[in-house]
């Protein structure tokens, strides 16, 4: 399943993180040091978000097949 995501750069210099979230599932969000970082944890993130809810993981992956239009970037789970 493909989730469009959204990075957002914070800070400057060695304080400078990035923070992710997917567009589908906006209540997750994570952030990581480099941008490889923040998508691995925003992967792992969603996954323990979908043990929990795996109701939405149905409800995306049925409009998916609807509509697969990229906003920003892919992320695979």
């Amino acid at each position: 399943m493909g989730l469009d995501v959204v990075i957002i750069p914070e800070g400057e210099g060695k304080s400078e993180i990035y923070s992710i979230y997917a567009v589908q599932i906006p209540n997750v969000v994570t952030q990581g040091e480099t941008i490889e970082e923040a998508k691995r944890m925003l992967k792992e993130a969603l996954e323990l978000y979908f043990e929990d809810m795996p109701q939405e993981r149905e409800e995306l992956i049925i409009s998916e097949a609807e509509n697969n239009t990229p906003l920003i970037s892919r992320v695979m789970l």
